[in-house]
């Protein structure tokens, strides 16, 4: 038998090389169509979503009762004065047909935030009861009306002070945070108390302010 030549076989060497190449492209296209699925910790991508919201400062009071009404009335015969008081519900014995007052003023702190507290008043006495100047009076005074409200309270609970048109009255300053904003310790009374002289005529009204500020 012939021996194979040197060229022979390197042509058949080559045709193997080729047909090696060409069964593992073949069966790397198809592995590349095979998933497989990947091992690992993760699933999906992280994502972040924000809850956002701003809350304003509100300073703000208000007369949740704010009218004290008498009614009509006269001084009684033969006096030269009579007096009438929302702090203990009087009507004094000089006074005639008046509606007895059982609460003055309510104020609440109806904010977010504690303040300090000023009122003042829109007519003196004088010009707001009229009469003999002598025996026109018009007082007014603070308390708590839910023990705690106010620790800065200026003024004694219950000491009467002269309505003033000229000059704020401090009622309530920083002292332990003011004038409180709390739902259960937020409320203040202002009562009043007027002396009426026997020739004073007429519808008569008077208006206090309240006053607030951020402590």
């Amino acid at each position: 038998m012939d021996e194979i030549s040197n060229k022979t076989l390197a042509i058949l060497l080559i045709g193997a090389i080729v047909i090696s190449l060409g069964g593992t492209l073949i069966s790397l296209n198809r592995l590349a169509r095979i998933k497989v699925p990947m091992i690992t910790g993760f699933y999906g991508t992280d994502e972040e979503a924000i809850v956002e919201l701003s809350i304003e400062n509100v300073v703000e009071v208000n007369f949740t009762t704010d009218e004290i009404n008498w009614g009509t009335g006269t001084v009684a015969v033969g006096k030269s004065f009579c007096v009438l008081n929302s702090y203990d519900a009087a009507i004094g014995d000089n006074c005639s047909s008046f509606t007895p007052q059982t609460n003055g003023f309510t104020l609440e702190n109806i904010g977010n935030r504690n303040v300090t507290l000023n009122v003042s008043m829109e007519k003196t006495a004088d010009d707001f009861i009229g009469g003999t100047s002598a025996l026109s009076e018009c007082k007014w005074n603070v308390s708590e009306k839910e023990s705690g409200s106010a620790p800065g309270l200026e003024l004694t609970p219950g000491a009467w002070q002269d309505v003033s048109s000229t000059n704020a009255v401090v009622v309530c300053n920083s002292t332990g945070g003011g004038f409180l904003c709390d739902d259960s310790n937020d409320e203040l009374y202002f009562d009043f108390l007027v002396q009426i002289p026997s020739d004073a005529l007429g519808a008569k009204s008077n208006v206090m302010t309240a006053s607030a500020a951020q402590v």
